[in-house]
């Protein structure tokens, strides 16, 4: 869906995007096929945590490019001039994300300044449209790096 949509994304008002998104995490089973990778994009993962605010559980699909054993997403929001909501939940709790079906616990960090080229680079390659968000905002948008919890 972001595929078709994402270009524009920017335009919707908030609770449009809230919907499209709602839509987009109850589908990503079925990303996972040759046809719903045609519909709703390859490399979509979901971030699922809790609402620093409401305490409830968040899930949102988020493009991510793959670096070695991490996953790297970006808080672009299409690039809104504001810092998307699930940003600020991650520090409540370890978030969950489910890749090709399999979920996991999983940690992040923020990726520093002087490494943002080459991570922007990566998720350029996966999904163009980030140059175009880059270019929408002002605002420096963060870059996440998610890793794997590793079972004890």
């Amino acid at each position: 869906m972001w595929r078709l949509l994402g270009k524009s994304a920017h335009l919707w008002p908030e609770w449009l995007y809230k919907i499209v998104s709602k839509i987009h995490s109850k589908i990503i089973k079925f990303n996972h096929s040759f046809l719903g990778e045609k519909i709703i994009g390859d490399h979509i993962l979901l971030l699922e945590t809790i609402g620093s605010k409401t305490n409830q559980l968040r899930k949102t699909p988020l493009t991510y490019a793959n670096c070695e054993n991490d996953y790297i997403v970006a808080a672009s929001y299409s690039g809104n001039d504001k810092t998307p909501d699930w940003f600020y939940n991650l520090s409540s709790s370890n978030p969950f994300i489910t890749i090709n079906n399999e979920r996991f616990e999983a940690t992040y960090e923020l990726i520093e300044s002087s490494d943002k080229e080459y991570y922007w680079s990566l998720l350029d390659e996966v999904y163009p449209t980030f140059q175009m968000y880059r270019k929408r905002t002002d605002r420096d948008i963060p870059l996440i790096k998610f890793s794997k919890v590793e079972a004890l």
